[in-house]
């Protein structure tokens, strides 16, 4: 996925609901990964990503992910547990 004219990450949107999804596989850059996507959620409802409000404009959710089996065990167990993060945000229209 592009998500500027420099800069390609691992993601997608869900065929079924809608759902943006970027993954960190290095468990490192979660913050920057986190507001990459809320710039993109809020480009959709055709906002500024400052002006969105959890809850109301979007659900998020931050899971660990495997990238050997790009698979996600789940809810993150801690910030060492040697797993990638998966975040995902369903815009609400």
């Amino acid at each position: 996925m592009r998500i500027s004219s420099t800069e390609n990450v691992l993601g997608g949107t869900c065929a079924q609901c809608g759902a943006l999804f970027i993954v960190d596989p290095t468990s490192k850059n979660v913050g920057e990964v986190m507001m990459q996507a809320l710039d993109m959620a809020a480009a959709k409802l055709s906002k500024d990503s400052t002006e969105m409000v959890p809850g109301e404009d979007y659900d998020d959710a931050v899971l660990s992910y495997d990238w050997r089996t790009h698979r996600s065990p789940g809810a993150p167990k801690g910030f060492m547990d040697r797993y990638g993060r998966l975040y995902i945000i369903k815009t609400k229209k």
